[in-house]
């Protein structure tokens, strides 16, 4: 079932998992029906601590593969501010939550670009270093 997604590249998990190596990305719009999608096959119950506005944009990282009720994967979500530049200072914050997405609308997401995914990267690193103060 988790094996279908090998054709889409994978790459070790901290648990040293085979996970989708590409990010998925979503608008508000996408979520909001993906969230009550996801609700009706009995997943979302983390589901609660995600922002949906439509000047944010969203970004997947599966992290963990699970069985039940139909085989998903739980994913990580990194809220971003919608086609905006990251700039580091601006106020602008990153926020996190949780979802579970089947393995089918999963594949059937759009990747991030290879663009925004670095640019997350290098964000991370800032949020991370400045932290440290």
């Amino acid at each position: 079932m988790f094996d279908r997604l090998r054709d889409l590249g994978t790459v070790r998990s901290w648990w040293g998992l085979s996970v989708p190596v590409a990010a998925r990305v979503l608008t508000a719009a996408q979520l909001r029906g993906l969230v009550e999608t996801e609700l009706a096959s009995g997943f979302g119950r983390r589901v609660r601590d995600l922002p949906v506005e439509p000047d944010l944009e969203y970004l997947l990282f599966p992290h963990t593969p699970e069985l039940s009720p139909v085989p998903s994967w739980k994913c990580v979500a990194v809220v971003l501010p919608a086609g905006g530049v990251l700039v580091p200072g601006s106020g602008r914050k990153i926020r996190y939550g949780h979802l579970d997405v089947s393995v089918e609308e999963l594949r059937r997401l759009p990747r991030a670009s290879r663009r925004r995914r670095d640019e997350l990267l290098h964000w991370l690193a800032y949020e991370a270093a400045w932290r440290r103060r």
